[in-house]
Formats: C-alpha cells, sequence, structure tokens
C-alpha cells in the first residue's frame, strides 16, 4: 500500500461472501441482549417470544403466505438440503447443477439416499447455464435461485415456468441462501424454500431458515413410509417443534436474534422491495467500474443471468493476479479485509467475488467507491513494478 491512499479511506465493510457483513447497528449490541444464556424451549424465548418474533418479521419481509409453514433449522444450508431431499423426494429427483453449491445439492446429496434416481442437467462444456430444463415430472425438482459459487441467478421468469408447467405430484424446491433478504422473488412459486441466514441478514454460520407448503408437509408424513431417515434428517420432527416455534434441538439463539433484528430493519426501511434495489445498486455499481477497466469484467456476459447478491469478476489482464490482490488486502491488517474477496473453489481461476448484500452499504455505494479506489491503486501500483 502506498501513500495514494490512507486508512482512512479505506472500506469498513467485509465484502466476504459469507458470513456476510451485519448491520452496524447490530455488530454493536452487547452479547447479553442476544439472549444466548436462555434456555430454547423457556416460553419467553420460543412460543411467546424471539423464535416467534423472528418468525413474523421473516413472514411479513418475505411474503410467505399464511399456510406456509417456517422452521429455524440448526445448522448450516447444507445440512437443511440434507434434510430436505431425505424427507421430501420419493423415487425421482430433478434439477439444475451450475455450480459448487447446487452440485452439492443436486449432485452429492441425491447419490447418498438409496433408490433415488436423480435426472439432473448440467450446463454445457464453456458455459455457465444448463441450456436445458430440468424434468418437470419428477416428485422433486431442485433449483439454486442464486447460485453462490459462480455468481449465476436463475431469471424470475424462468422460475414462474417451472413452477407453472411443473408435473401434479412435483413439489419444487428453492435454496435462496444467497438471495432470501436482498431479491424480490415470485412469490407462491415453490413448496420448499431453504435458506441460511448468514447472507443477506449477515448472522453467524450455522443456522437455516425451512419453509415448507401444505403439500410439502403431506409430503413428509408420505416419504417416513418409503424409506428410514435419521433422526437429524427426519423433517416431521421439525414440523412438529415448530408449530410451537420451537426447533428439535439447540440453535443459535444468537443467530436468530440478529436475523430478528436484520428483518425488524429491513421491514422498517422498504422491505424486500427496497432490499432488492439496494443490492442491485451495490452490484450495478461494480459492473458500470467493470465495464471501464481493462483488467477486469463480469464473469456472467448474460446480464438476465448475473446475480446481483455475489457478483462474480473474471480478471482479463495476464499480469493481474487474483490472488495478489487478496494478499495485498489481507496486508492492509484490517479485519473486515483479511478473507479478501476470495473465489470459491471450484469457479474459474483469476476470478473474484464482492458480496453485495444489503448490509454491506446500508446507504449506498460509498463503501464500494472506497473498495474500488483501493483495488485500482493496487493494480496501479502493480502494473509499476511490472
Amino acid at each position: 500500500m502506498n501513500s495514494k491512499l490512507n486508512l482512512s479511506e479505506l472500506p469498513t465493510s467485509t465484502f466476504a461472501c459469507g458470513p456476510g457483513q451485519g448491520h452496524p447497528d447490530i455488530r454493536q449490541t452487547p452479547l447479553y441482549k442476544t439472549l444466548f444464556e436462555r434456555s430454547h424451549r423457556a416460553p419467553d424465548v420460543t412460543t411467546y417470544g424471539l423464535y416467534h418474533a423472528a418468525e413474523l418479521q421473516l413472514r411479513k419481509l418475505l411474503h410467505i403466505p399464511e399456510d406456509y409453514l417456517l422452521c429455524f433449522f440448526p445448522g448450516g444450508a447444507t445440512t437443511t438440503l440434507d434434510a430436505a431431499t431425505w424427507s421430501l423426494s420419493l423415487q425421482t429427483v430433478s434439477g439444475l447443477s451450475f455450480g459448487a453449491f447446487s452440485k452439492r445439492w443436486c449432485e452429492s446429496i441425491t447419490k447418498q439416499i438409496p433408490h433415488l434416481k436423480a435426472d439432473i442437467v448440467t450446463p454445457p462444456a464453456g458455459q455457465l447455464f444448463p441450456t436445458e430444463k430440468p424434468n418437470l415430472n419428477t416428485s422433486l425438482i431442485l433449483l439454486t435461485p442464486n447460485e453462490t459459487s459462480m455468481g449465476v441467478q436463475i431469471p424470475n421468469d424462468y422460475l414462474l415456468d417451472i413452477w407453472k408447467s411443473k408435473g401434479a405430484d412435483t413439489l419444487i424446491a428453492w435454496d435462496c441462501t444467497s438471495c432470501a433478504g436482498g431479491r424480490v422473488l415470485p412469490e407462491d412459486a415453490y413448496d420448499i424454500l431453504v435458506f441460511g441466514l448468514q447472507k443477506c441478514f449477515g448472522t453467524g454460520g450455522g443456522t437455516s431458515a425451512l419453509i415448507l407448503s401444505p403439500r410439502a408437509v403431506q409430503r413428509i408424513k408420505q416419504v417416513k413410509k418409503l424409506r428410514t431417515l435419521p433422526y437429524t434428517l427426519d423433517l416431521s420432527y421439525a414440523v412438529e417443534n415448530a408449530h410451537k416455534a420451537q426447533t428439535i434441538n439447540t440453535p443459535s439463539t444468537i443467530n436468530i436474534w440478529m436475523c430478528d433484528a436484520a428483518a425488524t430493519w429491513m421491514n422498517e426501511h422498504g422491505g424486500l422491495t427496497a432490499m432488492d434495489k439496494l443490492c442491485r445498486a451495490h452490484a450495478d455499481f461494480l459492473f458500470d467500474w467493470a465495464g471501464k477497466t481493462t483488467w477486469i469484467r463480469p464473469l456472467v456476459s448474460d446480464e438476465n443471468l448475473r446475480s446481483y447478491t455475489t457478483p462474480t469478476f473474471q480478471i482479463i489482464d495476464p499480469q493481474i493476479s487474483a490472488d495478489f490482490i487478496n494478499k495485498t488486502l489481507a496486508e492492509t491488517g484490517l479485519p473486515n479485509l483479511q478473507d479478501g474477496l476470495k473465489k470459491f473453489t471450484t469457479a474459474p481461476e483469476n476470478t473474484l467475488r464482492i458480496a453485495c448484500f444489503p448490509f454491506v452499504d446500508i446507504n449506498g455505494t460509498e463503501q464500494y467507491k472506497r473498495l474500488i479506489n483501493l483495488l485500482d491503486v493496487i493494480v496501479a501500483n502493480l502494473r509499476e513494478e511490472k
């Protein structure tokens, strides 16, 4: 780092894709206020307290239908996707695998379930999104509206078309970990919606939300007759406890408290529409900047397929290394920059991911201006040295 930028000009937000940046007020909350020492069975924490309040805020924010069930599920999104697939699939599933997390769900998890036939569509060589749609007549269709690892999103019209065209006995499942709370999705176009709380809501890792339609709840009962389920993967227990605003075992009360505070703030500041607009403003600022540089460009060329919560960028100048950029960010000594802008392991080489979640900058794009100024200095210094 040289004199072109001083510490006061550096960003104070984290741009890593998970756990994401928390709301500035929430980050300053004393730990004791999060009820972390209280029993998760205490009525004033569950049925009449925190968990119930958090559920109400999420229902309002995400426009969850009244007859859909919401459960807080201990464990990250992968744990919840595991449970959802085991408890909600019959003999067949289909889905789209176009990145590390959708692949884990559609391929790694489904392979573990005995006698389950998985019909999974992947992108053609050299492309980022499948050209074919999934089989619409399986028992369960697995979709990832925003792929965290690649910065690719499934457009809303595509999601709606799948919902309208699915088979009569088909359930639609969404993994919305990277976009819940930051993207307006089609309403009532899913049976199962899963998301970790650590992205747009800015909590720590290890807690997820699971939303189930009445048809999904009935499917859980049907599957119990089909296969033997490990206790933690049997969603019938989660459903039973959800009616009491409780969880199957001890969750992170801190995370649920943070989720409640985050969703409350979101609802008080324009709701999901405003959060969508804020995330788009963050991403559009970065896309506009990348379009004016000579060394970086969006990895996803089709704007309709670009995620605006976790956009990914390809470095096109062979003199510039993503590893060098991340090493230099860490050398600033600032904790918020220690994790850098690292790509996921399966993403193309020499790429950067930049989180555009709502709380990275609740006021607009000032934090992103500071970030690109820093990146421009890093790149200019590297070019001078060479």
